[in-house]
């Protein structure tokens, strides 16, 4: 359950302690509510020193009738197991930042209600939340893991040649910045066009008013949105290592099976929900200013995707795909082992705890660390949430436990169209029979009178050659 959790008001840090260690009300924050029972200790000022001086107190196992207890209130899910927020306090929040973290899980910080990387600030998300995007700019927009940096290096390279690498804010985590992450007075600091990189969903995301048509209606540019997608096995181990890896996050010995409950559950995420994320955008796919990729479809086919990155983007960036020689140069950098080499021109190797910041980039990684019973539950979610939907019928193959069920799986679909071709195929025999049934019966109704006219019947009445003269 809980180690500890943090606020920050104007600056100022207050680490809310556990229970048996001296509980008090914050003077700045009220961060916390404590029992009355809970008597102020005599070491007040020398814990509170220690609390300043590092970011968690030491961690301590919770049962369960103290984790009922010390949870922390937020208006946002009233519902959440995890914390939540008194209505009277959710007012004081609106300029602060509450950082948590749970046992088992990455360090986060709340803003606004939502949940965000520990050094996100408000002001940051807020000003990248209300900046009205110029209609030069190309927008790399993805939930984490699913290929962000790699299509910003395309990008890069398609409008920058390149023009960053190691060092001092030469890395491209500030030539191509994330909104979020430095807000928008950071942003208009870069040259246009400004290549920027977001996780926001659509709701957040920054955007004019969009039209059919790439222009508004005066003639005004609108801004580019790349959004790329990754099936969210793959994404999700690839975000555990993310996790791991990044020294902001204090989790650099966290477990696999702790961050799989967290990405499935979602509501303790950095950045959201995976399938909440990706419901948000599916409705824009088709969007004239929006471009769509599949990471998959990216490692089957790259210089095809560089060719329709290059299009997208048009002028400049459309010249040097049309140029093969320069079109191959591309991807050859884009390729993810030619990525893997330099790594700090990504991010300054200071925030890294050693592993490579781009790891395996491939398709299906998930098999070496969920077992049978995660890839079902995760299989479960997938159909439950995107039922109905044009994702519904995404990754079905990357998204298979092995390829016995995968031949299974496609057996049993030839076997129910073949039987649904005959169905048809009976169906339409049926109908043919019954159209010649009434042909027949027809000729017999003929047949029979011709042979009554033959026997002396009265022929049927009208006009004779003798009448009409």
């Amino acid at each position: 359950m809980w180690r500890s959790a943090e606020v920050i008001d104007g600056g100022n840090f207050c680490t809310i302690p556990m229970p048996g260690e001296g509980g008090r009300k914050s003077d700045k924050a009220n961060a916390v509510i404590v029992d009355d029972e809970m008597k102020l200790s005599k070491k007040r000022k020398q814990l509170q020193h220690q609390e300043q001086s590092q970011s968690l107190v030491n961690p301590r196992p919770l049962n369960k009738w103290q984790a009922n207890h010390w949870l922390i209130k937020y208006k946002r899910t009233p519902t959440s197991k995890y914390f939540k927020m008194p209505e009277q306090q959710t007012q004081m929040y609106s300029t602060s930042k509450l950082l948590f973290q749970n046992l088992g899980h990455p360090k986060q910080a709340l803003i606004d209600g939502e949940v965000w990387p520990p050094v996100f600030l408000p002001e940051n998300v807020r000003s990248a939340k209300k900046m009205v995007p110029l209609g030069t700019d190309v927008f790399v927009c993805t939930y984490p893991k699913c290929g962000t940096t790699w299509i910003q290096h395309i990008c890069s390279q398609l409008l920058y040649n390149n023009e960053y690498g190691p060092g001092q804010g030469k890395e491209l985590c500030f030539t191509s910045p994330m909104i979020e992450r430095l807000g928008a007075e950071f942003c208009d600091s870069l040259k246009y066009p400004r290549l920027l990189k977001t996780h926001f969903s659509w709701t957040n995301l920054p955007k004019r008013h969009l039209q059919q048509s790439a222009t508004t209606t005066n003639g005004t540019a609108q801004p580019k949105y790349i959004f790329a997608v990754r099936n969210p096995k793959d994404c999700c181990v690839s975000y555990f290592h993310h996790n791991r890896n990044f020294k902001i996050y204090e989790w650099a010995h966290g477990k696999f099976d702790d961050f799989f409950e967290l990405f499935l559950e979602g509501q303790l995420m950095a950045f959201g929900d995976y399938f909440e994320h990706l419901l948000s955008w599916l409705p824009h796919l088709s969007d004239a200013n929006v471009l769509f990729l599949k990471y998959e479809d990216m490692l089957n086919d790259l210089e095809g995707s560089v060719r329709k990155i290059g299009h997208f983007l048009g002028g400049h960036a459309e010249k040097l795909v049309n140029e093969q020689q320069t079109l191959s140069r591309i991807v050859a950098e884009s390729r993810l082992e030619a990525m893997q080499c330099d790594q700090q021109r990504w991010f300054p190797g200071t925030a890294l705890n050693g592993e490579s910041f781009v790891r395996k980039g491939t398709s299906r990684d998930w098999k070496n660390y969920m077992s049978k019973e995660q890839s079902d539950r995760m299989d479960r979610a997938f159909r439950q949430k995107l039922a109905g939907t044009v994702a519904e019928n995404w990754w079905r193959t990357e998204m298979r436990w092995n390829e016995a069920e995968e031949e299974e799986e496609e057996k049993k679909e030839e076997k129910e169209n073949t039987q649904e071709q005959r169905e048809t195929k009976k169906k339409e025999e049926d109908d043919s029979g019954m159209e010649s049934g009434d042909d027949l019966l027809e000729r017999s109704a003929k047949v029979s009178d011709d042979s009554l006219c033959l026997n002396g019947s009265p022929a049927p009445q009208g006009p004779t050659t003798t009448d009409s003269k």
